[in-house]
């Protein structure tokens, strides 16, 4: 009944919202860069709001704070004029390793957030043993040729905990593709690797990082995957604002990819910022199922302790079992990255970050008022406390608020400025280090 009469409400305002106009050019670049360009070199955290905003035509907003939530405007102003300086603090991605018994909480020797540049590992993660059973597993389902021979001109493109990955030219084809070198004695639990090719090979679609080939060298797994050559969302929300109708075009993309795997009954367990990957196409990707899980009738609900500390489902965290919804609440804290340029909680420890959430009924809001009705009707969708009342990816998708999304035509435009500005930033602190090298 309350998802009933949720709906009815939305679609009531979905009918009095004002009418949207889109221009031939909607996104317009405002001109902060030259005013703000001699802060670059500052030190700080990860900017909590871009450099260069992206405006869209001015619309009607629909509603003020929601009850118990008040809006900080002025540390919101001065944290808009803050800068980006050598990158964004990342976090470790694991809150804890797939356990013999599936039941193992795992937590925080190595959770603890340090200054890194989006290309650095988030977690050291154990070294164990790869076991001759875990061998002869991936031997039955990678490819037994040599990837040497078939895959050159391999450039680093990005790093994470469990492995590097590079662009390469299929020397037969000529195509580009993503090369994943991943070291499996860094994996505390090999059984992943299997599982993750696996489900990888057995499910594809438009809107994921597909699978393309896997290899084993030596102990190392290098898996092969589709190349989107517009990098990561996060590379994007750091540095540039992302207005609602983006973000609602965004999150239709990962509803699509979410709703494909839950009606295959897999659990991704790891959406983030870092692993949705944008296309210089107007595409948009879920990428990196290092941590999914298949579910079954036997085992239809899983209960490990594990994901990225600041998009994690309270429910993980109180040790309850959990199924497909727990992706749910991850994308609805996307969406709040998406708008804020961090997630809520992202000043504090990875440690204190678990204990709010699983405490708070609902994620803290920078500025709620800003936010259309719309908007707020589709974060508590995704982010209600009881996993059986929040949406579904496809009772999302249908959602009034994805009827506002503006076309993904103007997300290659984004990018672009993203990296301008980490261009001008690297050029700034290359010569801030040459000056202060030449005056000593």
């Amino acid at each position: 009944m309350i998802r009933e009469i949720g709906a009815a409400a939305c679609n009531l305002l979905s009918a009095t919202s004002a009418m949207y106009f889109y221009p031939d050019k909607p996104w317009l670049v405002t001109a902060r860069l030259r005013n703000q360009i001699t802060q670059l070199s500052r030190g700080g955290h990860r900017a909590t709001h871009p450099l260069v905003t992206t405006t869209l035509p001015p619309e009607r907003r629909l509603t003020h704070s929601l009850p118990g939530q008040k809006d900080d405007e002025e540390e919101w102003d001065r944290e808009r004029a803050a800068v980006a300086s050598s990158g964004p603090i990342h976090m470790s991605s694991l809150l804890g390793a797939e356990s013999a018994d599936d039941d193992t909480f795992l937590l925080s020797d190595i959770m603890s957030r340090s200054e890194s540049s989006l290309d650095q590992p988030r977690v050291q993660p154990q070294k164990l043993q790869l076991t001759e059973e875990v061998l002869e597993q991936l031997r039955g389902i990678v490819n037994e040729a040599n990837p040497e021979t078939k895959y050159s001109e391999l450039v680093q493109v990005g790093q994470g905990g469990f492995g590097t990955v590079y662009r390469a030219i299929d020397s037969a084809t000529g195509d580009v593709v993503a090369l994943k070198k991943m070291p499996l004695c860094k994996r505390s639990r090999k059984e992943l690797i299997v599982n993750e090719i696996r489900i990888m090979k057995e499910n594809r679609h438009p809107n994921i990082v597909n699978y393309i080939d896997s290899y084993l060298v030596d102990e190392d797994l290098w898996l092969v995957m589709e190349y989107v050559d517009g990098g990561t969302l996060t590379s994007v929300l750091i540095r540039v604002f992302i207005e609602e109708r983006m973000i609602a075009a965004i999150s239709r993309e990962c509803l699509k990819a979410l709703d494909f795997l839950h009606s295959r009954n897999v659990i991704h367990r790891d959406v983030k910022s870092d692993n949705i990957l944008l296309g210089m196409d107007g595409s948009v990707k879920l990428t990196d199922f290092g941590l999914c899980a298949q579910l079954t009738p036997e085992r239809s609900t899983r209960c490990t302790v594990l994901g990225s500390p600041y998009w994690v489902a309270p429910e993980i965290l109180k040790k309850k079992e959990y199924g497909t919804q727990v992706d749910i609440w991850a994308l609805g804290i996307v969406a709040i990255e998406m708008l804020e340029g961090e997630p809520p909680y992202f000043k504090e420890s990875p440690g204190k970050a678990q204990r709010l959430i699983a405490r708070n009924r609902y994620p803290p809001l920078r500025m709620p008022s800003r936010m259309s009705v719309l908007f707020h009707a589709f974060l508590h969708s995704c982010l209600d406390i009881d996993p059986s009342i929040r949406w579904t990816a496809r009772e999302l998708l249908q959602h009034p608020f994805l009827k506002t999304a503006v076309s993904l035509s103007v997300l290659p435009e984004m990018i672009r400025i993203a990296r301008r500005i980490c261009q001008a930033m690297e050029s700034l602190h290359t010569n801030s280090a040459s000056t202060e090298q030449h005056q000593e």
